[in-house]
């Protein structure tokens, strides 16, 4: 028998990890939602539980993160963003999924090896994360990047 939790993640998450073009930029504004800084207390949660630091909260990748999710949202398909028509190279993760809370997506998240190892990798710097909602679900984007 399958556990829940993996099928969900199955049907439902994708995870990357590539050495891409990003655009440089500045923390989070007051623009972030708080279902962004939401998923992101998760995954902080997550990454000092297993003595790692927790990871500031970026605008330039919260941009890409956000508009992945409404793409996502609005075509009610799961795919990746094309992250490398931005400019700045460094090394950058990215999970994708969605899911009817954002709990559901984090623990789903966690149950996928790929997932798990985007979230709990040690070389991340900062994130971004895009949280869009459409016909009972959230679509949910995390984007990791190195320090430049």
């Amino acid at each position: 028998m399958r556990h829940p939790l993996r099928t969900l993640l199955l049907v439902f998450g994708l995870a990357t990890t590539l050495s891409v073009a990003l655009l440089c930029g500045t923390p989070a504004s007051a623009a972030t939602s708080s279902l962004e800084w939401a998923m992101l207390s998760k995954v902080n949660a997550t990454r000092t539980a297993y003595g790692l630091r927790a990871l500031p909260m970026r605008a330039d990748l919260n941009y890409f993160a956000r508009k992945q999710s409404l793409a996502m949202a609005t075509r009610h398909a799961l795919f990746h963003s094309n992250l490398s028509v931005i400019c700045c190279y460094t090394l950058i993760g990215e999970n994708v999924g969605y899911g009817p809370t954002l709990t559901r997506v984090h623990l789903a998240f966690l149950a996928s090896p790929s997932h798990r190892a985007n979230i709990l990798d040690r070389r991340w710097g900062g994130a971004g994360i895009g949280v869009a909602s459409s016909g009972g679900y959230l679509w949910v984007t995390e984007i990791f990047r190195a320090p430049y």
